[in-house]
């Protein structure tokens, strides 16, 4: 498994560097100065010889750390999917106007508290405790999010995990959780490339009655 992986990872490496030169995001109608963790890709990774101090996990960290995740994962909505419920049951009104009827009907949400967190600490990924022990009202894994039940009828939040849940799909859970990993690790967690999308199309969402095609506009910014 390990042999298997770390091309792989290696390749993902690359890939996510894709995403974080994305991550220079643009947002709906105008153009976000903020440059992401006050960084440029090219300052925080060595590993191409850009600059002075690596950012990131290796190949070979990566290739250890996946397995186990995607396994804690997949048995994490294993145990949840009897009290899932698709997206499209909770009858908001806003969501059908950016998201496609097969996202709403595909996507599932768990109502729950507190929030299946990863124990990734126990994996050995001491640096991503202050992730674990974050207070967040809603996570994304695949194609279910989990929400506080505070949060059941904030179309707002639902609309962030649905950014979440495309970006998922397009990347795949292999290219997700690097590129998530490295944006966590690089630039913290509202500044990750990832969240900042899915942060930043919510207040176009929140701030703005003009619809736009979210499936699309992620595709963009992930360059695919």
């Amino acid at each position: 498994m390990l042999s298997a992986l770390v091309p792989l990872a290696a390749e993902l490496r690359a890939q996510a560097r894709n995403v974080l030169r994305a991550g220079d995001l643009r947002d709906l109608g105008y153009v976000d100065a903020r440059n992401i963790g006050g960084n440029s890709v090219g300052k925080i990774s060595s590993a191409d010889g850009l600059g002075s101090r690596r950012c990131g996990m290796s190949p070979e960290e990566f290739a250890n750390f996946y397995p186990p995740l995607l396994n804690w994962i997949r048995t994490t909505l294993t145990a949840n999917g009897h009290v899932a419920r698709i997206v499209a049951s909770r009858g908001f009104s806003r969501l059908p106007l950016y998201f496609t009827e097969e996202t709403l009907a595909s996507t599932k949400v768990v109502l729950i508290d507190p929030l299946p967190i990863p124990p990734l600490t126990s994996m050995g990924l001491t640096r991503f405790a202050d992730f674990e022990r974050g207070n967040f009202d809603g996570i994304t894994y695949m194609d279910t999010f989990f929400l506080k039940p505070t949060q059941s009828n904030n179309e707002n939040i639902y609309f962030h995990e649905l950014v979440h849940a495309i970006q998922w799909r397009l990347l795949g859970p292999d290219r997700f959780l690097f590129a998530y990993a490295t944006g966590l690790e690089c630039f913290g967690y509202r500044e990750s490339p990832l969240e900042a999308m899915a942060y930043d199309a919510e207040t176009a969402f929140a701030s703005s009655a003009a619809t736009f095609n979210v499936e699309k506009l992620v595709a963009e910014k992930l360059g695919l």
